[in-house]
């Protein structure tokens, strides 16, 4: 009976920030011919914790008039994004059901942006060029379009991001790589350069503090010599020193990369043309290290375990599919993906194997992008039901045409994983390493002579079907037959 009640709001809405508070005067006015009791409630919050009633329940007489104080909060994290939301007020009589009026209060979250980012290492030491994995995180309640920069004091230092521009929803965590370059000192002292890192949005902006720290290209006492033949002689040495130190940079550069940085996106691996264009770009260092994703194919296989393979450098031709990205360059978040969703410009399509799969993720069938703490985004496992559901079953990979080498970037908690390599004759084999947290760790495959891999597999090694290894992979790069 809506005529037993009158019900009058105060204020009539409200506008509230992440971690703000607002109380509202629900006056209540008993229109009946009897004694009633009223108790009001909060619809529409995500969590009952978020508001309190006082008193929880008033007795008032016909005619009479009774104020209950509604307290409504917006908590400071996982609360609702910024925008307008529509909240009922709930009057009604604890004892007589049919005794109730619902009236609407319009909330106004406000846009609250807050971004952080982290850069691993924070001290990097090298030759010419340098590389570094930053992690931004959107602690804010309103989506962000982040664009990246840097500079450095002397103005020396040149900044090359990727992706420099994302775009970032509430509670999301996207990743990206900096390549640093500057002339290294020829002889002398190790030079150490302090760099600025910037994350720009609309009017926000973070800042990240690091250093590049530049070995001289010549040890300076090679150059400390007394008479005109010994310093010939000397500088003879040093021109064949100064290349090796320079390869020598070139390969600790390439190793930093790969353990820092997962291959770029879906594309064709090209070396050749990436050192072209990096040497293009910097000449006077006489050097340039190679590309985020020749760094990582070239060095993958040194640290797999079982490789057959090992040291070898993807050709030409070869692609990689980056699975810590969507195909379109965004951030994945969390996310039930399409089996599919990598063929068109990849190569590949997606499956899981539940057959050994635990009693409660036998309907695993699904694979999903995640993104969570120390792993940063990945491919996994899934159930249709959600992204964070069954993220241990194994998942397949099947190539659209046959490959000859296969390498498969992954991470784990600590425990060994299989990728098996199905053949083209119907035979397979496979390979095992052993994972370190925070760490990608590369399985490397070369197919034999006559045969080719027409599909791979990954999982946890542990046959106990209750085990929680989670199956986490970042990236696959893989050679056409």
């Amino acid at each position: 009976m809506t005529t037993a009640m009158k019900v009058t709001l105060t204020p009539e809405r409200i506008a509230l920030r992440p971690g703000e508070s607002a109380e509202i005067e629900v006056n209540i006015q008993n229109a009946s011919q009897v004694v009633e009791h009223f108790s009001a409630s909060v619809i529409g919050l995500p969590r009952e914790d978020l508001y309190s009633c006082e008193p929880a329940v008033v007795m008032l007489r016909p005619r009479e008039v009774g104020t209950i104080r509604v307290r409504i909060n917006v908590p400071d994290h996982a609360g609702p994004m910024a925008g307008l939301y529509t909240l009922g007020l709930l009057v009604r009589s604890p004892y007589q059901r049919d005794v109730s009026r619902c009236e609407e209060l319009p909330l106004d979250v406000q846009p609250t942006p807050a971004l952080t980012m982290t850069a691993q290492p924070e001290v990097v030491t090298g030759g010419p060029a340098g590389t570094y994995a930053l992690t931004l995180t959107n602690e804010g309640n309103t989506p962000l379009a982040v664009t990246l920069a840097g500079n450095d004091p002397e103005n020396q230092v040149g900044f090359e991001f990727s992706p420099r521009e994302l775009l970032m929803e509430p509670g999301t965590i996207a990743g990206a790589t900096l390549t640093v370059r500057a002339n290294a000192p020829l002889t002398g002292q190790e030079l150490r350069r302090t760099l600025t890192l910037r994350a720009h949005a609309h009017e926000l902006t973070v800042e990240k503090q690091a250093a590049f720290l530049q070995r001289p290209r010549i040890a300076g006492g090679l150059l400390r010599v007394g008479g005109m033949a010994a310093g010939l002689a000397v500088l003879a040495g040093s021109a064949v020193g100064g290349a090796l130190l320079i390869r020598d940079a070139r390969q600790e550069n390439a190793a930093q990369t790969n353990q820092l940085t997962p291959p770029a996106i879906t594309q064709s691996a090209n070396p050749t043309g990436a050192s072209k264009q990096a040497s293009g770009a910097n000449q006077q260092t006489q050097s340039a290290p190679p590309s985020s994703a020749e760094s990582t194919a070239s060095g993958a296989s040194q640290t797999t375990t079982g490789s057959t393979s090992s040291g070898a450098q993807l050709p030409p031709g070869s692609k990689i599919v980056d699975f810590t990205r969507m195909p379109d360059g965004q951030p994945p978040g969390d996310r039930i993906i399409p089996g599919d969703l990598y063929a068109a410009g990849g190569g590949v399509k997606l499956s899981t194997v539940t057959e050994h799969a635990p009693p409660d993720c036998h309907d695993a069938t699904a694979l999903a992008l995640r993104t969570a703490g120390d792993f940063g985004s990945f491919l996994t496992s899934a159930r249709p039901a959600g992204a964070d559901l069954c993220n241990t079953v194994t998942v397949r990979i099947d190539f659209a045409a046959p490959a000859r080498l296969v390498r498969l970037n992954i991470m784990g908690v600590g425990p060994s994983y299989t990728m098996t390599a199905l053949l083209s004759d119907g035979s397979s084999e496979t390979r095992q390493t052993t994972t370190q947290r925070s760490t990608i760790t590369p399985i490397t495959y070369e197919a034999p002579t006559e045969k080719t891999v027409i599909a791979i597999t990954l999982g946890h090694t542990n046959p106990d079907p209750t085990a929680k290894d989670p199956t986490i992979i970042k990236s696959i790069a893989f050679t056409p037959a």
